[in-house]
This record gives C-alpha cells, structure tokens and sequence, in this order.
C-alpha cells in the first residue's frame, strides 16, 4: 500500500567493491610480473594497497569517481603485469557493480514490512514491530527485539500524509 525510496547512493556498496578490486590489483600486481624489474611490480602493489586502503577516503571526502580511481589502478596492473585482460576485468568488474546496484525500497502494506535491496530481500510481520513512524522524511522501524532502522526517504517518493501512514501502522501494531 505504501512504497518508499530510500535515499541512499550507494556509496557504501560502492567502497567496498572498489577496495577489493584494488586490494586484488595488488595482489595480482605481486604475483604476475611481465619483466624483470620486479621493483615495478611491488612498488604498483604498494600504492594499490594504500589506495584500497584509504578508498573511502578518496571516493567520499576527495570525491574521486569510482571510474577514475579504477582506471587508474587498471592501467598500474597493466604496466606493472603488461597483461591485459587483468586490467580490462579490473574495469568490467568496477563497471557491472554499477549496474547490479539498486536502490533500497520499503513496501509498507496490511502483510507487513518488505525491505528491498540490492544484496537480500527482508520481509518483516507486524508483530516484529513495537512502532512504526514516519516524520520529517524519516522512517523509524522500532523492532521488539530492541533493534532500531531508521531510513532517510528520498524527497522524490514521498508522497504520502505521515498521518495517515501513521495511523494505518498503529492500526496493525496495536492488534
């Protein structure tokens, strides 16, 4: 009966996947050397460690893109491996998790709470829940198992009265 959009882009998804490809472009830096200046290779995987390691940073507070950053780390894998597929899987890889992401969904209706996202689907009954609110485009599911979720809703989806949804989650708490 009520669906919401979760603002949410990404990001977290995003760091993870990127820090695990350049974690592996080390790695693959390390083991496969295409000439015989090693030094090349381990200085590549160096900097691919330290940028694996510091990859929130550089995506979130510098705001490098995603696409840059593993651009970049495909073409060290090149020249520190001078095999190619490596680097083209690096950017395949970086470009196919863009496209799998979706955006997170909450289906509100008389069943229940259904959570969409990316990575698993959650159906939760409404005898999970002690309360469920909606203020200020923020959705506040309290658990009875003491968890907490709230969810920032993107402005473009809210269209509902909070009062109304309120009334119709109080509606199936209280029962």
């Amino acid at each position: 009966m009520y669906t919401f959009t979760i603002k949410d882009t990404g990001t977290d998804i995003n760091i993870v996947v990127t820090r695990s490809l350049l974690a592996l472009s080390g790695i693959a830096s390390l083991l496969y050397h295409g000439h015989a200046y090693y030094y090349i290779n381990i200085l590549a995987s160096i900097i691919l460690f330290i940028a694996a390691f510091f990859a929130s940073r550089l995506l979130v507070q510098y705001k490098i893109s995603t696409a840059l950053l593993l651009g970049l780390a495909a073409l060290m894998v090149f020249i520190a491996t001078l095999f190619i597929p490596f680097a083209a899987l690096l950017i395949l890889y970086g470009l196919l998790v863009k496209k799998i992401y979706q955006v997170p969904v909450v289906n509100v209706n008389s069943e229940g709470v259904h959570i969409i996202k990316a990575f698993g689907n959650t159906d939760h009954n409404w005898d999970e829940f002690n309360n469920i609110v909606l203020k200020d485009n923020l959705l506040t599911l309290d658990f009875t198992n003491n968890k907490l979720l709230q969810l920032t809703i993107a402005d473009d989806s809210l269209t509902v009265d909070e009062y109304s949804f309120n009334i119709f989650c109080s509606g199936f708490i209280g029962i």
